[in-house]
């Protein structure tokens, strides 16, 4: 008579399928946390935001140094404050703008059009776009993070974020995406 122990099993097989039941356990949750990773890698990526300081304006002893570095940043230190970058903002005449209207509101992309017309920039004509965005949109290509950003004040509430698709609206630098919470 053998004497088993305890734990031993009664057939060969047993250990051999609860330990294929285990492998197939390891994987399943192995590839779930592949997917989730995936799905969170995958999110859109803000662009930079733009801090401006000035100088103290009642310092007489200020001394300031700037270097210009490249991608148009330059770096900015006086002797009273902290060194800040500040990114040059090309004028307006150099920034090609297109307004689209996402709530449909009849001609708010072209008002809107006239006034970054009036302001300097250059325009595109204004046109509709769906679906409807909410809040609105200040979509920018490669290198213009610092201009959408100015034109936030002009949109108030509005996201400002890399161009999603850039086939869309060629030959604009930004794009302004008039949201269904945007009023005149």
């Amino acid at each position: 008579m053998t004497n088993k122990g305890k734990h031993a099993s009664q057939t060969p097989g047993t250990f051999y399928r609860d330990l294929g039941v285990m492998i197939l356990g390891i994987v399943v949750v192995g590839a779930a946390v592949f997917f989730l990773l995936y799905l969170f890698a995958d999110q859109p990526v803000t662009g930079p935001t733009t801090t401006t300081t000035a100088p103290p304006e009642s310092s007489t002893t200020a001394v300031d140094v700037t270097s210009t570095t490249s991608d148009d940043v330059s770096t900015s230190t006086t002797l009273d404050s902290p060194p800040t970058s500040v990114v040059a903002v090309r004028p307006p005449g150099e920034v090609t703008v297109v307004v689209l209207n996402s709530m449909g509101l009849d001609g708010a992309a072209g008002r809107m059009t006239q006034r970054l017309s009036d302001a300097g920039y250059q325009t595109q004509t204004p046109d509709n776009f769906t679906p409807e965005q909410d809040p609105s949109r200040i979509w920018y290509r490669e290198g213009f993070a610092a201009e959408a950003t100015v034109l936030v004040e002009l949109l108030p509430g509005a996201t400002a974020e890399p161009l999603p698709d850039e086939s869309l609206q060629e030959g604009a630098d930004v794009v302004l995406v008039l949201g269904t919470g945007f009023t005149e």
